[in-house]
């Protein structure tokens, strides 16, 4: 006798009945499932092995990471660009049930990105079926560094300049939506764009539900002392009309604000705040800048890159960070508060870049920094050494409450500040995380700087401009002879220490570019061989790795890849591209059956604080 099995329940085993069991579902559950299938690739980085080339006269193509493509049939394309719609525009195309839901489901179309050329029929589409959710917007009003410099001083913007009226066309459709925007990014090229941008903005009314602003103005430029657009230094509108009580998240390039308390009251209560190439004369005034952070005492990330507080660290206060000039008070007692370096106590991440050290040795010591773990340099054309022993010092962490200096102004400052002891700890001694990407500094306070950083997992080294001995001193004791590829043209370099010391004892994730693939297999090796092995290593796809280097390192690490470095200053993180690059020109998702009725919906009990979309 056989035992017959119960195929019945099996959910592989359709029914004989010809019943489809998914369209069984609630439409409540199946509203779910859609969004749980869409946020993964709303947020996914695009691929970097295969991505999608559309060419100029509108095919595609599959280009793998070699380079090469392979020229395709026009049904294999329509087959091609079906498989990769994305996902909220897919569900909606299987059949009227699923378009339904997934158009009446807010969720599903609330990221919205304009890039291209009008109309914008997409933008309009995604805007409806939103309804009232909370919506991420990306702008992208630049151009093609191939196509045109910013730098060419002979370009003059049309009048009437036809990209201006297209950033007003833009602008009149989003800002209706203000109220439930949640994060909104505009990317220009020509600075009179993100005027008209701000100034719309200054007049818009509130956003009572933003919580991230990102302004980039990318410019060609080597001038950074003046702006250069006189007649919109001066600004005399407040963004929102001062009122975005959610704003967390600011990143401003090259674009300021009125940056006092009347003008930008927003800029309180923030997380993270980006402030990147400002000339000097835009930039926030030492108090301006000194409020911002004293009224965020939640700030996570802080990235100064050619911007930080206007004027020359000689023109700012003797000593802390007062949010106000001082006042002399008839007893002439002294504000301790306003003397005491400024505490940010959750401050985890800071990024420098293109500043002056002498201005960074004025700046740093009037921070407190207990909770920093993550820590990015980017500093060029200068000896940096000074600053990299103040990193190292005790000095690097100062008390919260020094008593009132009584010493001579001469004997202030970052030079004797703090007490050093043998067993002192230093802002480096908490650092898990590293980034070098350029900092010109002695080989003996490179060492130093190493070995406070007992902590530290991840380090990351951007070789190509920097001095042979950032890379020579992970070595265990005497390095192997440097190869011409470990940074900067390399001298004899002397040994780490004859006595075999390792630096970086909990390093297990190292990223380099400018150094060959011999030399960090000799690395691999001799830090494994010291029972200190680097786990994870990530490479320059640019730097000279044979295919033997690479089937090398997936051997002997658990995680072996490359990446593609950028030539950018800073890399941005902007809006994922599941869309195609087109400007919406072939949107194609309208149909005969669709009347706009787009149902109620309750914002109140539809959208509450925990919904968190997190879009760039």
């Amino acid at each position: 006798m056989t035992d017959t099995i119960d195929l019945s329940s099996n959910p592989f085993v359709p029914p004989k009945d010809g019943r489809c069991l998914i369209n069984e579902l609630p439409s409540e559950l199946l509203t779910q499932i859609f969004t749980l299938g869409w946020t993964p690739e709303r947020d996914h980085e695009p691929d970097q092995d295969d991505f999608e080339d559309i060419s100029d006269d509108g095919t595609y193509s599959t280009v793998s990471s070699d380079g090469s493509s392979s020229p395709q049939t026009e049904q294999e394309e329509a087959e091609e660009k079906e498989r990769r719609l994305p996902f909220n525009v897919l569900v909606s195309h299987v059949c009227a049930r699923w378009r339904a839901v997934a158009i009446d489901n807010p969720l599903l179309w609330s990221h919205i990105q304009i890039i291209g050329n009008p109309p914008y029929d997409r933008a309009k589409t995604y805007l409806e079926r939103a309804k009232t959710a909370p919506l991420t917007i990306s702008i992208d009003r630049t151009i093609d560094d191939d196509d045109f410099s910013m730098s060419d001083d002979s370009y003059e913007p049309e009048d009437p300049d036809p990209d201006l009226a297209i950033m007003e066309g833009i602008m009149e459709l989003i800002v209706p939506h203000i109220a439930h925007w949640q994060a909104l990014q505009i990317m220009v090229s020509f600075y009179p764009h993100m005027q008209y941008a701000l100034e719309t903005l200054g007049s818009a009314g509130p956003a009572p539900m933003l919580e991230v602003l990102q302004l980039y103005h990318y410019e060609d430029t080597d001038e950074h002392v003046t702006f250069p657009h006189p007649t919109l230094r001066e600004q005399s509108f407040r963004l929102f009309g001062g009122e975005a009580p959610r704003l967390t998240q600011v990143a401003l390039w090259g674009v300021h604000l009125p940056w006092t308390q009347d003008g930008a009251p927003f800029l309180s209560g923030l997380t993270d705040l980006e402030l990147a190439y400002h000339a000097l004369d835009v930039r926030p005034s030492f108090y301006d800048f000194a409020r911002i952070l004293r009224s965020s005492p939640g700030l996570r990330t802080l990235t100064l890159c050619l911007s930080g507080p206007a004027g020359e660290p000689s023109e700012w206060p003797a000593s802390g960070l007062p949010a106000a000039p001082p006042t002399d008070t008839a007893s002439g007692e002294v504000d301790v508060d306003a003397l005491a370096p400024l505490v940010m106590p959750r401050l985890s991440e800071l990024v420098l870049a293109y500043l002056d050290q002498a201005y960074l040795l004025a700046l740093l010591p009037r921070l407190s920094l207990p909770a920093l773990t993550s820590l990015t340099l980017d500093l060029e054309e200068d000896d940096f050494t000074d600053l990299l022993a103040y990193l190292a010092s005790p000095r690097s962490l100062p008390s919260a409450h020094p008593q009132p200096s009584l010493a001579p102004a001469a004997l202030r400052g970052p030079a004797v500040a703090g007490s050093a002891t043998p067993h002192a700890r230093s802002l480096l001694s908490n650092l898990t995380s590293l980034k070098i990407a350029g900092m010109p500094a002695s080989e003996a306070v490179v060492r130093d700087a190493y070995r406070q950083l007992e902590s530290l997992t991840a380090l990351n080294l951007k070789a190509t401009f920097l001095d042979p001995w950032w890379v020579d001193l992970l070595f265990p004791g005497p390095p192997p002879p440097s190869s011409s590829s470990s940074g900067a043209a390399a001298a004899d370099v002397p040994p780490a220490s004859g006595t075999g010391e390792l630096l970086l004892p909990r390093l297990e994730t190292l990223t380099t570019a400018g150094v060959d693939g011999a030399r960090i297999r000799e690395l691999v090796e001799a830090r494994a061989a010291r029972g200190a092995p680097l786990r994870t290593l990530l490479m320059n796809q640019e730097d000279d790795v044979t295919v033997e280097d690479e089937e090398w390192f997936k051997a002997h690490v658990d995680r072996f890849e490359f990446f593609e470095d950028s030539d950018e200053e800073e890399d941005v993180a902007v809006f994922d591209e599941v869309f195609d690059d087109d400007g919406d020109g072939d949107w194609e998702d309208e149909d005969e059956d669709e009347d706009g009725e787009e149902g109620d919906f309750d914002d109140e009990d539809g959208f509450d604080e925990e919904i968190i979309v997190m879009p760039f």
